[in-house]
Protein backbone atom coordinates (compact mmCIF):
# COMPACT_ATOMS: atom_id res chain seq x y z
CA UNK A 1 0.00 0.00 0.00
CA UNK A 2 1.73 3.31 -1.07
CA UNK A 3 1.86 6.54 1.50
CA UNK A 4 0.42 9.66 1.58
CA UNK A 5 3.52 10.90 0.03
CA UNK A 6 3.87 8.35 -2.44
CA UNK A 7 0.59 9.22 -3.27
CA UNK A 8 0.43 12.97 -3.48
CA UNK A 9 4.15 12.60 -5.95
CA UNK A 10 1.93 10.42 -8.18
CA UNK A 11 -1.13 12.47 -8.10
CA UNK A 12 0.80 15.22 -8.80
CA UNK A 13 2.73 13.82 -11.66
CA UNK A 14 -0.67 12.39 -13.09
CA UNK A 15 -2.10 16.16 -13.32
CA UNK A 16 0.59 17.46 -14.67
CA UNK A 17 1.19 14.25 -17.70
CA UNK A 18 -2.40 13.55 -17.97
CA UNK A 19 -4.26 11.28 -16.35
CA UNK A 20 -4.19 8.46 -19.44
CA UNK A 21 -0.55 7.51 -17.93
CA UNK A 22 -2.27 5.20 -15.40
CA UNK A 23 -3.14 2.92 -18.00
CA UNK A 24 0.64 2.11 -19.14
CA UNK A 25 0.85 -1.31 -19.39
CA UNK A 26 4.80 -1.14 -19.55
CA UNK A 27 5.29 -2.77 -23.26
CA UNK A 28 8.80 -0.70 -23.52
CA UNK A 29 7.57 0.81 -26.85
CA UNK A 30 8.54 4.48 -25.77
CA UNK A 31 12.15 2.63 -24.67
CA UNK A 32 12.66 1.09 -27.82
CA UNK A 33 11.63 4.13 -29.50
CA UNK A 34 13.54 6.53 -27.77
CA UNK A 35 17.32 7.86 -29.72
CA UNK A 36 18.88 8.26 -26.41
CA UNK A 37 17.63 5.39 -24.82
CA UNK A 38 20.79 3.96 -24.41
CA UNK A 39 22.38 6.97 -22.09
CA UNK A 40 18.71 6.79 -20.04
CA UNK A 41 19.10 5.27 -16.49
CA UNK A 42 16.63 4.68 -15.94
CA UNK A 43 14.41 3.92 -19.43
CA UNK A 44 11.39 6.10 -19.91
CA UNK A 45 9.47 3.22 -19.27
CA UNK A 46 11.27 2.23 -15.80
CA UNK A 47 10.75 6.61 -14.98
CA UNK A 48 6.97 6.23 -16.25
CA UNK A 49 6.34 2.75 -13.73
CA UNK A 50 8.55 5.01 -11.10
CA UNK A 51 6.14 7.64 -11.45
CA UNK A 52 2.90 4.94 -10.80
CA UNK A 53 5.16 3.31 -7.84
CA UNK A 54 5.01 7.36 -6.26
CA UNK A 55 8.63 6.58 -6.08
CA UNK A 56 9.74 10.62 -5.75
CA UNK A 57 13.20 10.47 -5.29
CA UNK A 58 14.01 7.86 -7.72
CA UNK A 59 12.13 9.54 -10.15
CA UNK A 60 12.95 13.28 -9.72
CA UNK A 61 16.95 12.28 -9.23
CA UNK A 62 18.31 10.84 -12.59
CA UNK A 63 19.91 11.17 -15.69
CA UNK A 64 16.94 10.61 -17.72
CA UNK A 65 14.48 13.64 -17.25
CA UNK A 66 18.12 15.80 -18.66
CA UNK A 67 18.44 13.75 -22.05
CA UNK A 68 14.88 13.77 -23.16
CA UNK A 69 15.38 15.08 -26.18
CA UNK A 70 11.71 16.06 -26.83
CA UNK A 71 11.17 13.97 -30.19
CA UNK A 72 8.36 12.53 -29.20
CA UNK A 73 8.72 9.05 -30.49
CA UNK A 74 7.94 7.99 -27.39
CA UNK A 75 4.15 9.42 -27.37
CA UNK A 76 3.83 8.95 -31.51
CA UNK A 77 4.71 4.92 -31.02
CA UNK A 78 2.64 4.22 -27.45
CA UNK A 79 -0.38 1.38 -28.51
CA UNK A 80 -2.17 3.18 -25.46
CA UNK A 81 -2.09 6.87 -26.44
CA UNK A 82 0.37 7.72 -23.20
CA UNK A 83 2.38 10.89 -23.56
CA UNK A 84 5.41 9.72 -21.97
CA UNK A 85 7.42 13.33 -22.67
CA UNK A 86 4.43 14.58 -20.51
CA UNK A 87 5.84 12.90 -17.53
CA UNK A 88 8.91 13.87 -18.77
CA UNK A 89 8.22 17.51 -18.46
CA UNK A 90 6.16 16.81 -15.08
CA UNK A 91 9.32 15.57 -13.60
CA UNK A 92 11.44 18.68 -15.10
CA UNK A 93 8.75 20.82 -13.60
CA UNK A 94 8.42 19.58 -10.10
CA UNK A 95 12.69 19.03 -10.42
CA UNK A 96 12.37 23.04 -10.91
CA UNK A 97 10.39 23.73 -8.27
CA UNK A 98 12.33 21.86 -5.90
CA UNK A 99 15.41 23.63 -7.17
CA UNK A 100 17.03 20.07 -8.46
CA UNK A 101 19.67 20.57 -11.27
CA UNK A 102 20.62 19.19 -13.99
CA UNK A 103 23.60 16.72 -13.26
CA UNK A 104 25.43 18.48 -16.72
CA UNK A 105 24.78 22.23 -15.14
CA UNK A 106 28.70 22.81 -15.85
CA UNK A 107 28.27 21.86 -19.63
CA UNK A 108 25.19 23.96 -19.90
CA UNK A 109 27.20 26.88 -18.21
CA UNK A 110 30.50 26.34 -20.55
CA UNK A 111 27.88 25.80 -23.67
CA UNK A 112 26.43 29.54 -22.93
CA UNK A 113 29.62 31.22 -21.69
CA UNK A 114 31.00 30.12 -25.46
CA UNK A 115 27.71 31.74 -27.42
CA UNK A 116 28.54 35.02 -25.36
CA UNK A 117 31.55 35.16 -25.76
CA UNK A 118 31.91 33.86 -29.57
CA UNK A 119 28.93 33.69 -30.64
CA UNK A 120 29.03 30.14 -31.65
CA UNK A 121 30.06 26.85 -30.27
CA UNK A 122 33.31 25.28 -30.49
CA UNK A 123 33.47 22.12 -29.78
CA UNK A 124 36.80 21.09 -29.17
CA UNK A 125 37.44 24.01 -26.55
CA UNK A 126 34.16 22.97 -25.29
CA UNK A 127 34.76 19.52 -24.59
CA UNK A 128 38.29 20.34 -23.50
CA UNK A 129 36.93 22.38 -20.40
CA UNK A 130 33.85 20.12 -19.83
CA UNK A 131 36.32 17.58 -18.97
CA UNK A 132 37.83 19.66 -16.43
CA UNK A 133 34.75 19.12 -14.48
CA UNK A 134 33.75 15.14 -15.92
CA UNK A 135 36.85 13.54 -16.70
CA UNK A 136 34.97 9.78 -16.68
CA UNK A 137 33.82 11.38 -19.81
CA UNK A 138 37.48 10.98 -21.67
CA UNK A 139 37.62 8.05 -22.81
CA UNK A 140 34.38 8.59 -25.14
CA UNK A 141 34.87 11.58 -26.08
CA UNK A 142 38.03 10.93 -27.36
CA UNK A 143 36.50 8.15 -29.37
CA UNK A 144 33.88 10.55 -30.93
CA UNK A 145 36.01 13.25 -31.30
CA UNK A 146 38.52 10.59 -33.58
CA UNK A 147 35.74 9.67 -35.72
CA UNK A 148 34.30 13.33 -36.45
CA UNK A 149 37.37 15.20 -36.76
CA UNK A 150 38.38 13.78 -40.42
CA UNK A 151 35.39 14.06 -41.34
CA UNK A 152 35.38 17.83 -40.90
CA UNK A 153 32.47 17.73 -38.23
CA UNK A 154 34.21 19.72 -35.33
CA UNK A 155 36.99 22.67 -35.71
CA UNK A 156 40.22 22.86 -33.48
CA UNK A 157 39.40 26.81 -34.10
CA UNK A 158 37.63 29.12 -32.23
CA UNK A 159 35.38 30.94 -35.38
CA UNK A 160 34.58 34.70 -34.27
CA UNK A 161 31.14 35.52 -35.98
CA UNK A 162 29.29 38.56 -37.43
CA UNK A 163 26.89 39.97 -34.43
CA UNK A 164 28.67 38.65 -31.96
CA UNK A 165 27.14 41.38 -29.17
CA UNK A 166 23.42 40.78 -30.62
CA UNK A 167 23.85 37.27 -29.04
CA UNK A 168 25.42 38.15 -25.73
CA UNK A 169 22.42 40.53 -25.79
CA UNK A 170 20.19 37.38 -25.72
CA UNK A 171 21.71 35.88 -23.51
CA UNK A 172 21.89 38.97 -21.29
CA UNK A 173 18.34 39.46 -21.44
CA UNK A 174 17.51 35.42 -21.14
CA UNK A 175 19.30 35.78 -17.80
CA UNK A 176 22.03 33.07 -18.99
Amino acid sequence: MATAIEEDFKNEVLRLAGEEVRTCIQCGTCSASCPTAHLMKPSIRRLVKLCLEGRREEALHNETLWLCTSCLLCTVRCPRGIRPKMVVSALKELADREKIESPGKNYDHLFNKQIEEYGRISELPLIGEFLLFYPQGTVQSMKVGLELLPRGKITLEREQVMGKDEVKRIMEELGK
